[in-house]
C-alpha cells in the first residue's frame, strides 16, 4: 500500500506547512513498519527547514537595492542560526547589502543543505527565510556575538571593528524545497516551535555505512517491509528521528519510499538498533 502526501490551500496544516500556491510533498511513501501498519510518520516541513537552517553557515542574502531602486540585490553572507531558527549575520556598514538594509529592512536569505556539491544539486534541500533584517538590540549583541563566533571562529579577526554590527532576520514566512516534489510555504510560528532533527549530524555516516556495508538489508527493506517485491536495487537516501527513505529500482522505474521506525529515536545507537530490528523483520517476512 502506498500513500501520496500532498498539501494544498492557504492555512498552516498540522505539519506546520503553509501552502500558498502549489506547495506539496509529492513523495510516494510505503506503508508504516510499526505494528499498527499506520502511514509512516515523517518530519514536517517546519522540522525539515529547522534542521537545514541549524547546519547552515552561509547563505545568499537578498536585499532591496537602492540603485537601481526596487531590484533584489543578492550577496553571499556568513551566518549562524539561533535557538528560534533566526538567521544571525555580522555585517559591515560599508557593505552594499547593509546600506540597502538601512534604507529598507525587507530581506530574504536562501540556505542550502550541505554538502552542496555534486551532480544532483537541485535535489538538495533549501529554505528561504523572508522577513525584516535589522540590527540586533545592544543588550542581545553579546549572545549573538558568541553564537556567530562559534560558527565562524575566523571572524574573531574583525569582530571588534567598529563598522561591523550584528543583524538578524525575523522570519515572517518561509519557503521550503526538499528536492523534486517536496515543497511548501512554512508557517513562521510552526518553524519557530519545530525542533531540528537530532540525527542530522550522524545521518551522512549512517547512510554511508548502510549503503556500503548493508546493501542486502536495504533491498530486503524494500521487498519485504515496503512490499515492492520486484525491487532490483535500493539505496537509503535519508534517515531521521521517525524513519528512513529509500530510492528503489524496479523494472518499471525508480520509486521513492519511506519506512517508519516503531518509535521516535534521538541517538545514533538507537538508530543502529532500529535498523537491525527492521532487518530482522525483513528476514522473517
Amino acid at each position: 500500500m502506498t500513500a501520496l502526501i500532498m498539501t494544498k490551500g492557504r492555512e498552516p496544516n498540522a505539519a506546520g506547512n503553509d501552502s500558498r500556491n502549489e506547495g506539496m510533498d509529492a513523495q510516494s511513501t510505503a506503508a508504516g513498519t510499526g505494528p499498527s501498519g499506520a502511514p509512516p510518520r515523517a518530519p514536517s516541513h517546519a522540522e525539515r527547514a529547522r534542521t537545514l537552517a541549524r547546519a547552515a553557515q552561509f547563505g545568499s542574502l537578498a536585499t532591496m537595492a537602492r540603485d537601481p531602486e526596487g531590484y533584489p540585490y543578492a550577496s553571499l553572507v556568513a551566518l549562524a542560526t539561533d535557538a528560534r531558527g533566526r538567521a544571525v549575520l555580522f555585517l559591515s556598514r560599508l557593505a552594499e547589502h547593509t546600506q540597502n538594509l538601512l534604507a529598507r529592512p525587507e530581506a530574504s536569505v536562501l540556505l542550502l543543505e550541505s554538502p552542496i556539491v555534486g551532480e544532483k544539486l537541485l535535489e538538495k534541500g533549501r529554505v528561504t527565510l523572508l522577513g525584516p533584517c535589522t540590527a540586533v538590540p545592544p543588550e542581545e549583541a553579546p549572545e549573538c556575538r558568541a553564537l556567530f563566533l562559534a560558527a565562524h571562529p575566523d571572524a574573531a579577526t574583525y569582530a571588534d571593528f567598529p563598522d561591523f554590527t550584528h543583524y538578524r532576520i525575523e522570519p515572517r514566512s518561509l519557503r521550503y524545497v526538499g528536492g523534486f516534489g517536496r515543497m511548501s510555504w512554512v508557517d513562521a510560528a510552526a518553524y519557530a516551535r519545530a525542533e531540528p532533527d537530532p540525527l542530522a549530524e550522524f545521518a551522512p555516516r549512517i547512510l554511508g555505512h548502510m549503503n556500503d556495508d548493508h546493501a542486502e538489508s536495504i533491498l530486503a527493506y524494500a521487498r519485504k517491509l515496503a512490499g515492492i517485491g520486484d525491487a532490483t536495487d535500493a539505496q537509503m537516501t535519508a534517515v531521521d528521528r521517525y524513519g528512513i527513505e529509500m530510492a528503489v529500482t524496479t523494472p518499471a522505474g525508480e520509486r521513492r519510499v519511506r519506512l517508519a521506525f516503531d518509535a521516535e529515536i534521538v541517538t545514533r545507537e538507537e538508530a543502529r538498533k532500529a535498523l537491525i530490528e527492521m532487518a530482522g523483520r525483513a528476514e522473517e517476512g
